[in-house]
């Protein structure tokens, strides 16, 4: 009875479930297709630093090979140098936490203020803060971002050394990221040459060297005991990668698949131009260039016609033709000439079909392909505005710009405020710097001493006069933004801007000069207007 009842039950279920000998209706992802599209695609499914680790030395290899010989791909790498960085570096604010520090915000304000002038000194100066004595902490920053867009990665490490006429011991040593190993030992824990402990955190790092000629792997702590970094490691990627991957891996092959159309086009072009004139004869090829040769390379033809069937054939005919054209003058480089053709002959001018109509559509759409890889629009990678128009443009530096913020983020930020930390805690530990506390005190709260804000150019703006008019109207009209703030989406900074203005006017009183800043005649501020419209 049981059994009868089973049967009925899941014989109307599987008839409900529309299981009466079909093949069920599915939805997943990746089902099959009948053309067999996804049978031949088959990755493996890895962890993503197992990926950057082979395929690393080849990525940058030929990063490095487009940097050096494509001018699209040099010429990228300098834009997003001068997006991230602009061009005079980023600058730094010292914002330190006086309620975590238990200072007054007047002193807070001073001590920054005095910081800074310190460091931004330290930092213009090569003998002081480059361990090579050649570079600004611009120019090594600069030199990060170049590594980092062929090599995604960039390491930076912080000596103690005197130099003769310098005042500070802290020096940054730019590493390029080939001398860091690629090695790896499960049981030393080292991964791609960088030593992580158990919890993945980097503690240390295998570098290539050489000593007296000879190759030799150094190790260095990424740390001192009180937690100081002597290493910097900037990269980009996911949570488990130890190594970066350069942002042009994706689109490489599309950088080599540009640069050999534009060398079949290139060769197609010029032997088009070098044929570009044919000459067709009815006769053999050999004896029909014969036909060209004077009667000087042929020899004293005989007047006349010849018949070839005839005495002396078709020698007789070559030697005819060549009187022919050796009296005609054929000859291609004399201008304003219009030779005669012998019976049969004929000479056709070509002119250069290269490129075709479908070079410039497709190596477009590459060079598209290639600046939406490393986020960057296609005006701003090739240079070509023509057909742009002032909405897209604004369009593309919308989405353009937080790219560039963020890069500006996780690159050069990481570095530079690790300089600034090094530089300021041997101030202290030296006296240079006061310190409430002493140099204890800073180990104990690094933090809060040393936080600090580094900000760079404006955003491109298509229309600088809309730009401003939209922030007054944000700052004055709606209030809805602080001077501070609108100051930084101008890249720049709100205090030093005020104390400028300040000491200008100072100036100008002095000199019994008019206010530089006073409302021009005829002009009312917001506040006189809305008074105005009120009285009326």
């Amino acid at each position: 009875m049981l059994d009868g009842l089973r049967k009925r039950l899941f014989s109307g279920s599987a008839e409900r479930a529309g299981h009466s000998g079909k093949a069920p209706a599915t939805a997943r992802y990746g089902r099959p297709d009948s053309a067999g599209v996804l049978s031949g695609w088959r990755p493996a499914l890895r962890d993503q630093r197992t990926d950057v680790q082979e395929a690393w030395t080849g990525v940058a290899a030929r990063a490095i090979d487009a940097a050096h010989n494509s001018g699209w791909i040099a010429g990228a790498i300098e834009q997003m140098i001068a997006d991230v960085n602009g061009p005079e570096g980023l600058t730094i604010n010292v914002t330190p936490d006086h309620q975590a520090l238990r200072w007054s915000e007047d002193f807070a304000q001073a001590w920054a203020a005095d910081v800074e002038r310190e460091f931004v000194a330290w930092a213009n100066d090569p003998l002081e803060c480059d361990a090579r004595g050649k570079m600004t902490l611009v120019s090594m920053a600069d030199a990060l971002v170049r590594w980092y867009m062929p090599m995604g990665e960039g390491l930076a490490r912080f000596l103690l050394r005197e130099r003769p006429g310098a005042t500070t011991l802290t020096k940054v040593q730019m590493t390029s990221p080939v001398r860091l190993s690629q090695q790896s030992s499960e049981l030393q824990q080292l991964h791609q040459g960088v030593f992580l402990d158990d919890d993945g955190f980097p503690i240390g790092y295998r570098l290539r060297s050489r000593v007296n000629g000879f190759p030799k792997d150094i190790d260095v702590p990424a740390r001192d005991g009180d937690g100081r970094p002597l290493m910097v490691h900037v990269f980009d990627g996911d949570p488990d990668q130890t190594r970066g991957i350069s942002p042009f891996a994706p689109a490489l092959k599309t950088v080599r698949q540009y640069d050999q159309a534009a060398d079949a086009t290139l060769t197609t072009l010029l032997l088009q131009t070098i044929f570009s004139a044919t000459f067709e004869s009815a006769q053999l090829p050999a004896e029909a260039l014969e036909g060209l040769l004077t009667d000087g390379d042929l020899g004293a033809g005989s007047g006349g016609q010849v018949d070839p069937a005839g005495p002396g054939g078709m020698a007789a005919l070559m030697a005819q033709r060549g009187e022919w054209y050796g009296a005609s003058g054929l000859d291609l480089g004399i201008h304003g000439r219009i030779a005669t053709m012998f019976p049969g002959d004929s000479l056709k001018f070509h002119t250069a079909d290269t490129p075709g109509g479908n070079y410039l559509p497709f190596s477009n759409n590459l060079l598209r392909e290639v600046a939406r890889c490393i986020g960057t629009t296609y005006e701003n990678f090739t240079g070509d505005y023509a057909n742009a128009t002032f909405s897209s443009i604004k369009m593309g530096i919308a989405s353009h710009w937080p790219v560039v913020i963020r890069r500006r983020r996780v690159i050069p930020r990481p570095f530079l405020q690790a300089a600034f930390e090094a530089w300021l805690e041997e101030r202290i530990a030296r006296g240079l710097t006061p310190f409430p506390g002493g140099h204890s005190r800073f180990v104990r709260q690094r933090a809060a001493a040393c936080r600090a804000q580094w900000r760079g150019p404006a955003k491109p703006s298509p229309d600088e006069l809309k730009t401003a008019t939209a922030l007054k109207i944000l700052v004055r009209d709606v209030g809805v933004m602080s001077v501070s703030t609108a100051a930084a989406e101008l890249g720049l900074d709100a205090d030093a801007e005020q104390n400028q203005r300040a000491q200008d006017r100072r100036r100008a009183e002095r000199l019994g000069l008019p206010d530089p800043y006073a409302p021009a005649p005829g002009t009312l501020d917001t506040r006189s207007e809305r008074k105005l419209l009120e009285e009326n």
